[in-house]
């Protein structure tokens, strides 16, 4: 004759749930890592620009962070340059208009001007 006996046993799983949590987390935090800077190292200009070898970095020490400053320093001047000129005229008026001088000379063209 069979008898099924039960016996009450209590296990706590949290412990385990938390460790295996927390490794599936590194685990993410790494492939998310790898990834970005896969596709960082991949538009990036590399230091070692050789005919012969590879100009795309393979780690973040070898990033030629000047040819990527450089270059995006251009495209923004390019931009801009119409406001940089603006500007730098403006701010030469304004220091010009504290001497005698200029102030005449500004008066001059002033004057040029109104009566083309």
């Amino acid at each position: 004759m069979i008898h099924n006996v039960t016996i009450p046993f209590s296990f706590d799983t949290s412990p385990i749930e938390e460790q295996v949590a927390q490794l599936g987390e590194e685990e993410v935090k790494k492939a998310i890592r790898e990834a970005v800077m896969d596709g960082l190292l991949s538009v990036l200009p590399g230091k070692d620009r050789g005919y012969y070898r590879n100009p795309k970095p393979n780690n973040d020490k070898e990033i030629d962070w000047k040819a990527y400053i450089d270059e995006r320093m251009d495209a923004w001047i390019d931009r801009h340059k119409e406001e940089i000129v603006d500007e730098a005229a403006l701010l030469m008026a304004m220091r010009a208009g504290r001497n005698k001088k200029w102030r005449d000379v500004l008066e001059e063209l002033r004057a040029e001007r109104d009566a083309e």
